[in-house]
């Protein structure tokens, strides 16, 4: 339930940490690369939050910026993502702009919404199917209080009805 937000935009990772607020998930850590960050500072940040053991699940948001070769972002993180033991999902946020960014990242598998608070939903998603899978492993508790049953008294009795040839208990037995 813990989600570690890596962007180029603070206002994309508000969104993002208001959404997971909501669904009573906690932000891990935020990471914010700014105006100017490279394809490599994406890749270096994902794989940082991939690593951290305090997220158990990375969103990675882009939002598009004058100068800003959004495609070669998303070759970069694709080259270097795989399904690994925790869930990484990407939010490219626009339309066209980032369309072909989208198709790549998607044909390498990772999960890639329009906005943060669908990317932060389909993380909730996750959890709380992770967290089901876990109560569903869990041995309940046994049904009654009651004390456990006299099997050797019974037996003795039955023993007995048995060898007096009877078929029937009387009402006290």
């Amino acid at each position: 339930e813990r989600l570690a937000i890596v962007t180029n935009g603070g206002g994309p990772a508000v969104l993002a940490a208001d959404s997971a607020n909501v669904l009573k998930l906690q932000v891990a850590s935020v990471k914010d690369l700014g105006e100017e960050s490279t394809p490599q500072d994406y890749v270096q940040a994902m794989q940082a939050a991939v690593a951290d053991r305090g997220a158990d699940g990375v969103l990675l948001i882009h939002t598009p910026k004058a100068g800003c070769d959004n495609e070669a972002v998303a070759r970069a993180v694709s080259e270097v993502f795989s399904p690994a033991s925790k869930p990484v999902l990407g939010c490219w946020m626009g339309d066209a702009t980032v369309q072909a960014s989208r198709q790549l990242l998607a044909d390498k598998g990772m999960p890639v919404f329009r906005t943060p608070e669908g990317a932060v939903d389909a993380f909730h998603n996750i959890a709380s199917f992770y967290r089901n899978q876990q109560l569903l492993q869990q041995t309940p508790p046994p049904l009654s209080h009651l004390a456990d049953p006299d099997t050797e008294g019974a037996r003795l009795l039955i023993e007995g009805v048995l060898a007096e040839r009877r078929k029937v208990l009387t009402e006290m037995e």
